[in-house]
């Protein structure tokens, strides 16, 4: 059946009972509209690739899907049909174009640009990794799946970063926009966009604010003793954190083949630490002592460990939250033990010179380069004296 074909005409056409009806549109060469025997409708195109058949010509009839109506109406189903036919015109086939399209659309959806992004950059760059993976996974894909990478703008990463902020807080919505940050940098640098959405992005309420807290000698006994009772593995590493001045992390991810027992140390290995250089922590005679008492695992050499040395601890939130309950001292955080550390030791008439070095801050010039014992005399001095506070 052929017919010139009006919106109004479309929206009355009915089946014949019993069977399927076809109507070629006279207003637009090949297109044609489906209506089904329950009278769903659909438009589709039929043409032919140039040079695609014996000798040169036209190769055999095709169809392809356009759309549904109403959704698709009859002049977008006409535009589509054309362009279709200038794609055959040229020696392209307009179902192979598309399928490319949608291709290459869905490899420039957020959640595969996001994962393209840990595996070549999160993974290359950093220590840490997996908790930008992890984080990305939880609390960004969720929100953009299926939204290509280039329609993503400034508000919808304010309304992404808002819902976060009210739900999980300041802290997790200033890592999302670290995150997020730098997967658009790498995005531009990499051609996907033009321009960062967040490039100059003012976010007052997302301020970091530097904390300091730093705990009394009394506060930092009642955790010590917290942290006897909870026993291993997260008694011990709390326990090192306060001796040691480290970062969770680092005393975390300790190692059997970091131990220096010619140094009565450990080693932190360059890509293990923040700056990207060995850092090599003496041990006080309680330190060593909680070394020496940790356990010696089969199955892998994590120190602290709660799957047999195969994987280092974690589940610190609960962790802490038992240490609260069990301390009784309010309003502090795990890192806030690397800074008390530094504090006290300064009381106790440390240089601070040598408490940089403990805390492992950047030494500049070739000792900061190529000496990775510098100031080893001097930090394990620094961290007997602390230590004899803890006997």
């Amino acid at each position: 059946m052929k017919s010139r074909l009006t919106e109004i005409a479309v929206q009355k056409l009915k089946p014949a009972a019993g069977r399927r009806l076809e109507v070629s549109d006279e207003g637009c060469q090949g297109l044609t509209l489906r209506i089904t025997e329950g009278g769903k409708k659909s438009w589709s195109v039929h043409y032919r690739v140039a040079g695609r058949g014996d000798g040169g010509n036209r190769g055999p009839l095709r169809r392809m899907t356009l759309g549904a109506y109403p959704l698709l109406d009859l002049k977008a189903a006409r535009d589509r049909a054309r362009d279709a036919l200038d794609t055959a015109d040229r020696g392209d086939d307009p179902a192979e174009v598309r399928k490319d399209d949608l291709r290459a659309k869905g490899e420039r959806t957020f959640e595969a640009i996001c994962g393209r992004f840990v595996e070549a950059h999160a993974k290359a760059s950093t220590v840490k990794w997996r908790d930008t993976e992890r984080l990305l996974n939880a609390l960004v894909v969720p929100e953009w799946r299926g939204r290509q990478i280039d329609v993503l703008d400034r508000a919808s990463v304010h309304e992404l970063l808002d819902d976060v902020k009210a739900e999980h807080g300041a802290g997790q919505a200033r890592e999302v926009r670290k995150h997020v940050t730098t997967l658009f940098n790498w995005c531009v640098n990499r051609g996907y966009l033009i321009a960062s959405p967040v490039a100059g992005m003012q976010r007052k309420d997302l301020r970091y604010r530097p904390r300091e807290r730093v705990l009394s000698m009394d506060e930092l006994k009642a955790v010590w003793a917290a942290a006897g009772d909870m026993g291993y593995p997260f008694g011990p590493m709390v326990r090192l954190l306060i001796l040691t001045a480290q970062r969770r992390a680092e005393v975390a991810n300790l190692e059997r083949g970091w131990l220096l027992p010619d140094q009565n140390a450990f080693e932190v290995p360059a890509r293990h630490y923040k700056t990207d250089r060995p850092q090599v922590v003496p041990l006080s005679a309680p330190a060593l002592a909680l070394v020496e008492a940790l356990p010696k695992w089969n199955g892998g050499d994590f120190m602290l460990s709660t799957t047999g040395g195969k994987r280092p601890v974690s589940g610190f939130s609960k962790a802490k939250a038992r240490l609260d309950r069990l301390s009784k001292v309010e309003d502090w955080t795990l890192h806030d033990l690397r800074r008390s550390a530094a504090t006290h030791m300064a009381r106790l008439g440390v240089q601070q010179e040598h408490i940089e070095r403990v805390l492992g801050h950047e030494v500049p010039g070739v000792a900061g380069t190529y000496n990775r014992y510098s100031y080893l005399t001097e930090k394990r001095a620094a961290l007997d004296l602390w230590g004899a506070q803890w006997k």
